[in-house]
This record gives C-alpha cells, structure tokens and sequence, in this order.
C-alpha cells in the first residue's frame, strides 16, 4: 500500500551518506512501500550512536521480515508498518518475532498511515513493542528521537542478557572445571574457558610462581599451560618461554601489580591467591578488540571463582603428593620389615655358620614328612653324616679352616642331593638328612654319592690345602612309628658303627655296606 503521508516538511534535504565504521547497529525497516524505505535510510543517514552508524536492512513483507530476523539475531530495531500485506501483518509479525523467534531484545517501533485501524492504547497494552507513531507524525527529529531511545533500550537489554549469559557461564564453567583435581589439566581448561568466554581462539599463557611464594619475583615465574601461538613452552620459566614482548612485560606488570590489566588485542587477568598456601595466577590471552567494561567486569568475578578452584587443585595436588610419599614410605617400610621377618625366619631356622637348617627347624620339617608319609604310605629314609676326625683338623689347621670344612661339607651335599631333601646341622660336626619317597637301598646309594663327594673336597688351609671324609649312618622310618626320632637313633647308631669300624664309610643299622678305600 501507499501512504498519504511519509514525514512532516521537517524533513531535511537529502546529504551524502556517512562514513561507515567496521561496526555499524542493524536496523530493519519492514514496509510494502519501498519509497518508505528510501525516505528512512535518508532520514537516518547520518545518525550515530556511540560512534556506530546504522546498517539499513530492508523487507517488504511479514514473511521476508521474519526471515531476516531468523538469519539475523543482532537487529538492534525494527521500524514496522502495520498494514501491509493484511491489515494486521505488522501485530502479527510482532507476536511471531516474540514467541516464535523468542527475540525479546530487538526494539519495535510500529508505523502506521492509518492509526485508526489499530488504536494506539489497546497495540501498546496488548503487544510488546518500544513505540508506536503515525506516520504523519514522525518528523525527522522525532523519528531519529524514538531510534536513539530504542537503540539505547536494546543496548541495556542486551548487557543485562550479556550479564547473565555471562554469570551463566562463570557457574557451569567453573561447575566443569572444579572437578579437575590435576593442576595440569585445570590451567589448560582454565585458559580454554577464558578464551571461550571472550569469544576467541584459545591463545595465551597462564602462570603462577614457584619456590617462596612471598613477594612478586617475575623470575620464578612459570607457564603452567599455553595455547595457540604459545603451546610447547609449558613448565618452562617465563623468562625464557615468551619472546612476545607485549606479552612478557603485561603478564609481568599484572603480577607485580596483582591486578589484570588489557591492551587492545592483549588482557591479562590476574587471579590472586585465597590463602599462604596457594599462590597468585596471571592468565594472558590475545584478544580480537579491545575488551569492554562488562567483559572486564565478568571477567574479575570469574577471577574470584578461578581463585578458589586454583587453591582446591592446589591442596589436591599436595594431599596427592603427601599420600604417594606416604605410600611409598609405608611400602619401603613394610618391604623392610618384611626382610627383617624373613631374616628373623631364617635365623630361627638356619645354621648361622653353614647355612644349613638348624636342629629345631630340622624335627618340625620331619614332623611333616612322617605325616606325609604315614598318610600316602611311601617310604622315608634318614642319613646321620658326621666329618672324620674333626678336632685334630681343628687343632692342625685353626677353627676358621674346620669352619671352611664344615660349609665345604654342606655345599657338596647341596649339589649331591635332591631338591626335595632335606639338609641340617644337627650338632657340632654332625648333620642329618632327609629323604622323602626314598626306601633303604636309595637312601645308601644317596649316602655313598656324598661320601665320595665330601672325600674330593680340597679345604683351604694355613699352609695349603687339606682332605676331609666323612662317615655315615641310614636308617629307614617304619610305619609303626609316630615320629622321626627312632629312625634317627638307628642312623646315629649305623654312624657310631661306621666310625668304630674305621671311618669314611657308609653303615645301616649296623650292617657294613661299603668301606672307603
């Protein structure tokens, strides 16, 4: 439709157009006429708003102005004919930029050529719009009067929006990020949430001071994450990570001034410690524009939330740290404790000298053998060994060479014997073993296997090496007996047989088996 009227004769003659800045406030001006937009865009054409123009966008329909506003969240006002391709276009546009589109922000102002149709009164109570004017009214004054009021409307509406977008933010960032107990892993997300919260690619450091934390030496300064241009520089010393001058001199005067301080592609925001145990952080990140009075702001209350996480991870960390020393104390304590009771152990149950079982811990073993052995009704076999003419080796060539003989002995029986044998020092020279699953016949066949053995030993003494032998007793455990110790008294009276008859030699129950030569 075309209206009578478009402005009063207010209306100034047509001037150039303004420059335009790189940021410029959107406005949409909806009207089936399109000398409507013309007149508009020249009324407008040299207005400013805190150094921003405006950016002229145009639709002739309901349904285009629907689009634009789908596409174009950051339409600062929308001029509005109420009559146009119906006779309530306009009102209903304005119920679906509100509901539809959920735009609460954008102003409305509605024009109109013929008031009459949609009372002023009952279009302000019933939609939600900033201002509604007949078009006959609107000089350029007055119509550059209701778009600076507008403009000014939408700026506190999205600051307040921006504010609580913004606080929103601070509480599930901070939400995610207090569940990291790595110190590592929170800078980095630290770093990543700032940069998100401003809207730019994560690019920067974050620091924090090692060693004494009094005082604001820039030189224990160290990079505990960095992103983009600065990655690769962590857990290196500030000093010696940045070469971005701009940078290095920010993050330094941020933390010797235990404030944040921003350039206008540059802020650094200073996070101070909550208590002696924590110490303060500089994050620095790079920055598209300079940052304004409500991000600045945001960003100090976000500082205060980061403050008490940093001093959380920080605890975290030294609990962590104190534990694992604990640990590793309690578990190097246990392992000698466990070393000291196995020594204990085998103190309790070997010779000290030779190494060989004791006596004690000999009967305890054989305790178990015969137990075994009555139970599964195999056989066992005992051997009594006792070295020939032990005192005069002593008296010939000194008690550290009988003592040499005597560990001489065990060591040959160890290479003779089986693994499930059983090796002891009974008393002074004299030891005994043990043959599990051995009848009479093995058992001397095992006892003259050691007898030569101990014959070819070569004992070091004082003056060269010297000879040993040895003679042994065997005996065989009956099934009668309850107990180990009559098969031993028969080996000990086999042996006292063998030495009575000559020595170096291998005795059963009295019986000569073999003589040495």
């Amino acid at each position: 439709m075309t209206e009578t009227f478009l402005f009063a004769n207010e209306l100034a003659a047509p001037v150039a157009a303004a420059a335009v800045p790189e940021r410029r406030w959107p406005l949409l001006i909806v009207d089936d006429d399109p000398e409507v937009h013309s007149v508009t865009r020249l009324a407008l054409s040299k207005m400013r708003y805190k150094g921003r123009s405006i950016e002229f966008l145009s639709a002739f329909s309901a349904a285009e102005a629907e689009e634009v506003l789908r596409t174009r969240h950051d339409v600062a006002v929308v001029l509005l004919d109420v009559v146009m391709e119906s006779e309530d276009a306009g009102l209903r546009l304005v119920r679906r930029i509100r509901d539809a589109l959920e735009n609460r922000a954008v102003r409305i102002i509605l024009r109109t050529g013929q008031p009459g149709q949609a009372p002023e009164e009952r279009v302000i109570v019933d939609y939600d719009i900033n201002d509604y004017k007949a078009k006959t009214e609107l000089t350029a004054t007055k119509l550059f009067t209701t778009v600076i009021a507008s403009l000014r409307a939408f700026e506190d509406i999205t600051a307040l929006e921006t504010n609580r977008r913004g606080l929103q933010q601070i509480i599930e960032t901070s939400d995610s990020l207090f569940r990291l107990q790595s110190m590592a892993h929170f800078a980095a997300g630290v770093l990543t949430q700032i940069a998100t919260f401003i809207g730019v690619e994560p690019s920067g450091i974050l620091c924090a001071q090692r060693g004494d934390l009094g005082g604001g030496d820039t030189e224990r300064l160290y990079v505990l994450a960095a992103a983009g241009a600065f990655e690769g520089v962590i857990n290196h010393p500030l000093v010696e990570a940045v070469h971005d001058a701009r940078l290095y001199d920010l993050v330094a005067r941020s933390h010797a001034e235990r404030s944040s301080l921003h350039e206008p592609h540059l802020s650094a925001l200073f996070i101070p410690a909550v208590s002696d145990m924590s110490r303060d952080v500089v994050a620095c990140v790079e920055t598209e524009h300079p940052l304004d009075d409500m991000n600045r702001a945001l960003l100090e209350v976000f500082a205060s939330k980061l403050s008490v996480g940093f001093a959380n991870v920080d605890l975290v960390e030294r609990l962590r740290d104190a534990n694992a020393s604990l640990e590793a104390r309690v578990a190097e304590r246990t392992h000698e404790l466990a070393e000291a009771n196995d020594q204990l152990e085998r103190l309790a149950a070997q010779d000290p000298l030779t190494g060989a079982y004791n006596r004690r811990h000999f009967r305890d073993l054989a305790s178990r053998a015969v137990s075994i052995a009555k139970r599964q009704q195999r056989p066992l076999s005992v051997l009594m060994i006792d070295l020939d003419h032990f005192k005069a080796v002593n008296d010939t060539y000194g008690h550290a060479a009988g003592d040499d003989a005597l560990r001489a002995l065990v060591a040959a029986c160890g290479h003779t014997l089986r693994q499930g044998d059983i090796l002891a020092r009974y008393g002074g020279e004299e030891f005994c073993v043990l043959l599990p699953e051995t009848a009479t016949a093995t058992a001397v066949q095992v006892a003259e296997r050691l007898r030569h053995a101990v014959q070819a030993l070569r004992v070091e003494g004082p003056e060269g090496p010297f000879t040993v032998t040895a003679s042994i007793g065997v005996a065989t455990w009956a099934d009668e007996e309850n107990n180990i110790e009559p098969a031993l008294s028969r080996a000990d009276h086999a042996l006292y047989e063998a030495k009575r008859q000559g020595r170096n030699r291998v005795m059963v129950d009295s019986a000569l088996v073999t003589d040495g030569v």
